[in-house]
């Protein structure tokens, strides 16, 4: 109490300019230091761990050769994670239309002996529209959609799901396509994807601000295969192309108005799970 009422003597002897400074320094210090002074009186019975990367599908052509690939890169250090190529004859082959994403994974771990139920949250992030898409490992029921909460004008993507089973985890993946407004923020304008979690409730406890671990991208990969999620994701790296008939015209690749993402390099150990 007396280092308080020190503080407090402190404060008001400084000038007004001085105060203003420190009530901003204040109000900016808050949110990031509110989670964890919520963790020291409510016991953290859900750990949340994010991660994300992009991924796309596309092709290039060079002579008389058509490279199709499927390719994840870490959207942080922009470095390729994994990439899996297909040569095929030119314009003799019908794939699957060329599109990029961008995937947020949310690492959910149930650290109590009992199961959490009608679990809530919410994930704001730039990479997040209308067209995002929820995929989850099949050990949960999950659905999702944008929302605005009345209390906060910025839409969040509000999640739920039904059950959480005592000291296991999951994986929920948020697919959003790359269109001209994602595709410009993250490689023209160079602008940093953040993702926050803003707030989570269950039956067993009262919506609060979640401490986000950031995690290692490969990390929840491999945590998805042990899981055996199915995100459609590992379909698409399938080529699954139909090969033409003899008298069947030849396809113009230079007709196709896709744009592929900017080229890199691959991930180095250091950089594969970097934030």
């Amino acid at each position: 109490m007396k280092l308080l009422k020190k503080c407090w003597q402190w404060f008001w002897q400084q000038s007004w300019l001085n105060k203003i400074v420190l009530v901003g320094l204040l109000a900016v210090a808050v949110p990031f230091f509110l989670p964890t002074v919520v963790s020291w009186f409510r016991p953290t019975i859900l750990k949340v761990g994010v991660a994300f990367y992009t991924y796309e599908r596309a092709s290039f052509s060079e002579g008389q050769t058509t490279t199709y690939f499927f390719e994840k890169r870490n959207l942080v250090t922009n470095c390729s994670l994994r990439r899996i190529e297909e040569p095929v004859s030119k314009g003799r082959v019908k794939t699957a239309n060329p599109q990029a994403w961008v995937v947020i994974k949310l690492l959910l771990e149930n650290a109590s002996d009992e199961n959490i139920t009608h679990l809530r949250l919410g994930v704001r992030s730039p990479a997040l529209s209308p067209s995002t898409q929820l995929f989850a490992s099949p050990n949960v029921e999950a659905t999702g959609s944008m929302a605005t909460p009345s209390r906060d004008a910025r839409p969040v993507y509000a999640i739920t799901i039904d059950a959480i089973a005592p000291t296991t985890s999951t994986v929920l993946s948020l697919k959003t396509p790359i269109d001209d407004r994602l595709r410009r923020f993250i490689y023209d304008d160079r602008r940093t994807v953040t993702i926050q979690v803003p707030f989570v409730s269950a039956d067993q406890f009262r919506e609060y601000p979640p401490i986000v671990s950031r995690t290692n991208a490969n990390k929840i990969l491999n945590r998805e295969g042990l899981l055996g999620i199915r995100d459609n994701m590992a379909e698409d790296e399938t080529p699954g192309y139909t090969v033409l008939a003899p008298g069947e015209p030849i396809l113009d690749d230079e007709k196709m108005s896709y744009q592929m993402l900017p080229k890199t390099r691959a991930c180095s150990e250091g950089e594969a799970g970097m934030w």
